[in-house]
């Protein structure tokens, strides 16, 4: 008995040994912290951040704003954005060797005293995040020294695509979660500006639908007005919207981040406006096919117009101070600059910027100083209020003014590129040398799919960020899924870690990303998943207006109208369902050929064809692997880990239904007007099977994606729970699928068929008879 004593306590000696020998770790060394302080006055991140702090990591600490007899010292944490001067930070000379022009510092001392600081709002939140979810196990003397972090990006804007957008009222999508997901990303800038009602109060005549296009980023004049346009909008659809803007605004500053405008400017603006003031009107910019009715802006080379401008953005400022950039798009959606070629309706404008008569060049030549004078207006007006405010835009729509753009940038007007754009061309050096003028340059990526949510791709969104890191940009506009819609998505982990370590290892991240959700023995078949769907997104081909934007896709009902091969035979009743949604007018071709749009041939015979035999070799074939393993995987697994595989089986499943579906538009394509233009029997007898089959697949495929719709938990998608509109799908998707499928199964056999006179169309109370006026057709 004493010999077993003797050992066991010889045991107790060793145990407490290896114990005495454990290193102290962060979560160690956070639980001596006695005292959390902040800034007094200070910003609301620094506060945000201590109160998750104490929350998650130190609830023994109590939170202090800083000043004298606020702590002797010990035990003392100081959670502080640089240019407070409440935290010390990194030294001159830690900073100088790490080379960054943004930082992140995290010391800790093992008696809890330290500092949580950032050289910018936006990365403090950032910093908190990586403490919090990864450092919290690593040894504490890494970081009695302190620790610094460079971000990749000094400015990353972007966010969502559902804060600042119609989407935002999608089923399950929660503003605050995905802010504060941006935040833990590491975003800087992101726009805040949407409509608070269902629809713009823009509007026509009877049926037409160039209302929608002004859905999408509104102008200065939806949120505030002046005695020039008082009236012009209700009080109540202007204090909404600028209701809704203050709260997006304030959730930005709650995270850290700097909230802008993203707007279509400048905008037409209502026929009252104009009948006030006829001599104001400048530019026609509508797009005549899509509209009923011409719409104007205001002249800007008029002095009391850049007033109103001016003023409008003073005010706007007034009301909401934070706000720090502008996102400006222009000559599209209702909006344009006068004289400037890319106008819908072609150069056009008021009375005072240029007289008739003149070349080409004097024209665009006082175009661009009008554009520029407006920037500045802008930019002026909101700097009264926030001197580091700045202007973003696109050379898009101003091809043909360019050169004296680029001429006239200064400091605060920013331009968006793409990668390919900073060449060694002359115009790419003319480009990279903007920063020395004051102009920064940015590019913009998406690390999602166009249409559904948390699609994996984890590989090629590495690509995509390295390579604009390989392109020279340190600012980049960039596109993730909203957090709250898609809770494992791996891509974002992706451009977190490569954010914050340029060196880090795609494998290990999505290795370490797949662990933490599923597990270690769930992690292999979950990486293989995403890797199959890699390869599937990177195989699937361009289709064009459909598929290569996010909007194109709802707007022309895909999922819902019929791939019959002569759509037209459908009775004009039958097809009223999913056409009053559409964003055509009664005349677009597209409503009965698929490889149309106004005058655009969207894709030709041969485009469609190699996009089928593309997407047939190389997408089904990974992406099926993915799906049967990951369906594998649901019947093995449990718990939290079966959750994750159901949500990323459902994803995967809804990839197919969509890629099938953009598939099968260009097998319609391909088919019905490779049967049209055969002139050889064996060769129509082929585009005729090629387009039967098209309808079976979709049949199929159609049938697959409401019974999944209908069974799945997982918001693959978004919705409209209030009912579907033009931008969105509503709750009964179902229900106009099985509309759409027995439509196809209806006219399977119809022989195809496309009106090429279709364009030419009256409406039937016009009072005309096609037969007679065809005649005269170009």
């Amino acid at each position: 008995m004493t010999k077993i004593a003797a050992i066991l306590g010889a045991l107790g000696v060793l145990g407490f040994g290896f114990a005495a020998e454990r290193k102290p770790t962060v979560a160690d060394a956070l639980k001596n912290i006695r005292v959390l302080v902040v800034p007094e006055n200070g910003r609301p991140v620094e506060q945000t951040v201590a109160e998750e702090f104490r929350r998650d990591l130190t609830p023994q600490a109590e939170i202090v704003t800083d000043g004298p007899g606020k702590g002797d010292g010990r035990s003392l944490f100081r959670i502080a954005v640089a240019d407070e001067k409440s935290a010390a930070g990194p030294t001159p000379d830690a900073l100088r060797k790490t080379g960054g022009k943004s930082w992140m510092f995290l010391k800790l001392a093992p008696d809890g005293t330290g500092e949580l600081t950032a050289s910018a709002p936006h990365l403090l939140y950032a910093l908190y995040s990586l403490l919090k979810d990864d450092w919290l196990a690593l040894d504490a003397a890494g970081f009695e020294s302190g620790k610094i972090v460079i971000p990749r990006f000094s400015r990353l804007e972007g966010g969502d695509n559902y804060l600042a957008n119609p989407k935002r009222v999608a089923a399950g999508y929660d503003a605050e979660r995905s802010v504060r997901e941006l935040a833990r990303l590491g975003f800087s800038h992101i726009p805040v500006n949407a409509l608070a009602k269902d629809m713009p109060a823009e509007q026509g005549p009877p049926g037409e639908i160039y209302y929608r296009f002004y859905y999408f980023s509104p102008d200065l004049d939806q949120f505030v007005e002046t005695p020039l346009n008082a009236g012009a909008y209700s009080p109540e659809y202007l204090e909404a919207n600028l209701t809704l803007l203050k709260e997006n605004a304030r959730l930005a500053v709650k995270y850290g981040l700097t909230p802008g405008l993203n707007i279509s400017s400048p905008r037409s603006v209502p026929d009252a406006v104009l009948e006030k003031y006829p001599y104001l009107r400048g530019a026609r910019v509508d797009h005549p096919f899509r509209s009923y009715r011409p719409r104007f802006t205001l002249t800007l080379s008029h002095p009391a117009v850049r007033w109103h401008y001016a003023e409008l953005m003073r005010r706007l400022m007034r009301e909401v101070p934070e706000l720090g950039y502008i996102y400006l798009w222009t000559n599209d959606s209702g909006s344009g600059f006068e004289y400037t070629a890319s106008l819908y309706a072609g150069r056009n404008g008021g009375a005072y910027l240029v007289r008739e008569w003149k070349s080409h060049e004097a024209v665009a030549k006082a175009a661009a100083e009008n554009v520029l004078r407006y920037f500045r207006t802008l930019k002026d007006a909101a700097a009264e209020t926030r001197p580091d405010f700045r202007l973003l835009f696109n050379l898009f729509s101003f091809s043909n003014e360019e050169e004296f753009i680029l001429d006239g940038l200064t400091e605060g007007l920013d331009l968006w590129v793409a990668p390919r754009e900073l060449d060694d061309s002359p115009r790419g050096r003319r480009l990279k040398a903007l920063p020395t003028k004051g102009s920064e340059i940015f590019t913009t990526t998406r690390l999602q799919n166009n249409y559904l949510l948390g699609i994996p791709s984890p590989w090629l969104a590495a690509e995509e960020v390295r390579g604009l890191q390989a392109a020279g940009f340190d600012k980049a506009q960039v596109t993730v899924d909203p957090s709250p819609l898609a809770p494992y998505d791996v891509n974002r982990d992706v451009l977190r870690a490569l954010n914050f370590d340029a060196g880090a290892d795609v494998d290990t991240v999505v290795a370490a990303a797949a662990s933490r959700l599923v597990g270690k023995s769930g992690a292999p078949a979950l990486v293989k998943a995403w890797r199959l769907c890699d390869a599937a997104v990177r195989g699937f081909p361009s289709i064009m207006l459909y598929g290569d934007n996010n909007w194109g896709f709802p707007w022309y009902r895909l999922l819902v109208r019929p791939f019959a091969p002569d759509i037209e035979k459908i009775p004009e009743a039958e097809r009223a369902y999913y056409e009053k949604y559409m964003t055509v007018t009664f005349n677009n071709p597209n409503l009965v050929d698929l490889g149309m749009d106004i005058l655009w041939t969207l894709m030709t015979r041969e485009q469609a064809d190699a996009a089928v035999a593309q997407a047939d070799r190389a997408t089904w074939p990974p992406l099926d692997e993915a799906i049967g393993g990951l369906g594998d995987a649901v019947r093995s697994a449990k718990g939290e880990g079966r959750a994750v595989f159901v949500d990323q089986l459902d994803r995967l499943r809804a990839l197919r239904c969509y890629f099938r579906t953009l598939r099968n538009t260009a097998a319609w394509v391909a088919g019905v007007h490779g049967f049209i233009e055969a002139r050889d029997p064996a060769e129509k007898q082929r585009c005729l099977a090629m387009v039967r089959a098209m309808v079976d697949d979709e049949v199929r495929n159609a049938r697959a994606l409401a019974a999944l719709f209908e069974a799945s938990k997982t918001r693959f998608m978004p919705v409209d729970p209030t009912g579907e509109t033009f931008n969105m799908y509503g709750t009964n998707l179902p229900d106009l699928i099985r509309r759409k499928v027995a439509l196809m199964e209806k006219h399977r056999n119809d022989e195809p068929r496309v009106d090429p006179d279709f364009m030419w169309r009256l409406p039937p109370d016009a009072g005309l008879d096609p037969k007679v006026y065809l005649k005269r057709r170009p």
